[in-house]
Order: structure tokens, then C-alpha cells, then sequence
């Protein structure tokens, strides 16, 4: 009981942390020349590294920057984000299949081994996340 609601929690991590409110844009839509996203922000974020964020102001700014393997509609439901589908037999090793034309802002395509690489980040103790402790369960 306890590894499966350890795994849980990690799961929701994954869905809260990354998150990001991205548009699903109709092909042949013509955006306009100049994107830009104003948002008010009570507080000055004390930080934009995921691994670090804590607070509101920080969350608020990662949920627009980066996607993660899912999302959450509107109800709540996990939907895809990154991930276009996800597997797992036994809720402790999961599988999942990455979008083909994921791409980072720079345009450099988004690989499995950049969300291994943010995963081991987190819980590396060089990082000192907050967060580390909560996802320790889910690496051992």
C-alpha cells in the first residue's frame, strides 16, 4: 500500500508540476507576428526551475514555459501532454510514448532522455528540490 500511494504521488507530481496551458492551434490558423502572454502575478517568483518551485508566482510562470507528459482538462482528468498515450503493468514502471514533433522553444525536438534528465535532477541532492523527498519512493 504505502509504494502504491508513493507512485501515486509521484504520478501526480508529474501531472501538477509540469503542467502547461499551451493552445491547440487549427492548422492553417495565421497567429499574429508579435506572441506575446501578459499575466498579473501577485509576487515576484522566487524561482523558474521546476525543480525548485514552491510557491504560486513560480508555478504560475512553469505551467506557461514548459509541457509535461500530461495535462488536466478542464474536470481534472489527466489528459496528454507531451505523452500521446502511457502504459504500465504493475503502477511502478511506466511507459510512455512521446508526440513525434515535440519541440522546445529553440526548436530542438524533445526527447525521452530530457524528462529522464529532469527526473534524476529532481531527486539529486545537489539540487536540493524541495520536492526530492516526496519522489525518493519512486526511484529506489
Amino acid at each position: 500500500m504505502k509504494h502504491s500511494v508513493s507512485v501515486t504521488c509521484c504520478a501526480l507530481l508529474i501531472s501538477s508540476v509540469s503542467l502547461t496551458h499551451a493552445a491547440d492551434v487549427p492548422g492553417g490558423t495565421v497567429l499574429a507576428e508579435k506572441q506575446e502572454l501578459v499575466r498579473h502575478i501577485k509576487d515576484e517568483p522566487a524561482s523558474l526551475d521546476p525543480a525548485k518551485a514552491v510557491g504560486l508566482p513560480e508555478i504560475q510562470v512553469i505551467r506557461d514555459l514548459f509541457e509535461g507528459l500530461v495535462n488536466q482538462n478542464e474536470k481534472g482528468e489527466i489528459i496528454p501532454g507531451v505523452a500521446t498515450r502511457w502504459k504500465t503493468n504493475d503502477n511502478r514502471i511506466w511507459t510512455f510514448t512521446l508526440r513525434n514533433n515535440a519541440k522546445w522553444s529553440d526548436g530542438t525536438p524533445v526527447t525521452a532522455q530530457d524528462f529522464v534528465y529532469s527526473w534524476q535532477r529532481l531527486v539529486d541532492p545537489k539540487t536540493l528540490s524541495p520536492f526530492a523527498w516526496f519522489c525518493r519512493p519512486c526511484w529506489h
